[in-house]
């Protein structure tokens, strides 16, 4: 599985994930940050911070390894 979830506190908001992204096995996407349409967030990998569209990510923290074409 994968967690999506706020960083705890009354204001600290929850991810927002576009279409068509692919969230791998073991993936966290935490706090108020936005998943671009068509990303790729890798396995275990830990999202922190927004990911544009058409990114794939990987570690921890999550940073932009390709753009897909």
């Amino acid at each position: 599985g994968c967690v999506l979830g706020n960083k705890g506190g009354n204001n600290s908001g929850s991810p927002k994930i576009g279409n068509n992204v692919e969230i791998a096995v073991g993936a966290k996407v935490i706090g108020n940050v936005t998943v671009g349409d068509n990303a790729v967030i890798a396995p275990n990998s830990v999202v922190i911070k927004d990911v544009p569209a058409n990114a794939i990510v990987s570690g921890i923290p999550a940073k932009i390894i390709k753009m897909k074409e």
